[in-house]
Parts: structure tokens; C-alpha cells; sequence
């Protein structure tokens, strides 16, 4: 069954909910809808935020698949001897 929602739709429901969530800094997040194929793309500073991310859009209306390219910078921990 084809996707009744257009991309535009999605894109700005996607968009609404990622800027309302205090816990995303959505300054760094690109969202590209094609035929309801959500792209991810650009930085969050967290493994964490980048999955809150993910799963706080997957239950948006017209979303059929993810595609999370965010980035994150890499934590070097210190080991104590």
C-alpha cells in the first residue's frame, strides 16, 4: 500500500517533535523524507541523543523505514592505573 502522507507532511511533524524534545539539540539534525524513507543525517553530541532521535520518530505517521547517518564525537576514557 503506497504512502497516503506527503513527505512534506512528515518531514515537518518529524521536524515539530525533534524541536519540542528538550532532550535533542536538533541544531545539528537534517531530516530528508523520501516516499516515506526517513534520512538522518549530521551530528548530536551523544550515542544516546542519537538513538532518542530514532525512536522518537519512528512512530510518526507515514514513516516507513529510518536511515540514521547522525553522527557523534568520540569519548575517550582514561584508564586509571
Amino acid at each position: 500500500m503506497a504512502n497516503c502522507i506527503p513527505d512534506l507532511e512528515i518531514g515537518q511533524q518529524i521536524s515539530s517533535i525533534l524541536h519540542r524534545d528538550v532532550r535533542i539539540n536538533d541544531d545539528g539534525i537534517h531530516v530528508c523524507v523520501q516516499d516515506g524513507w526517513v534520512f538522518l543525517d549530521g551530528k548530536v553530541d551523544f550515542e544516546d541523543e542519537r538513538d532518542l532521535v530514532e525512536s522518537r520518530i519512528e512512530s510518526v505517521a507515514g514513516v516507513c523505514r529510518i536511515t540514521n547517518n547522525l553522527t557523534y564525537p568520540a569519548r575517550y576514557v582514561r584508564e586509571i592505573l
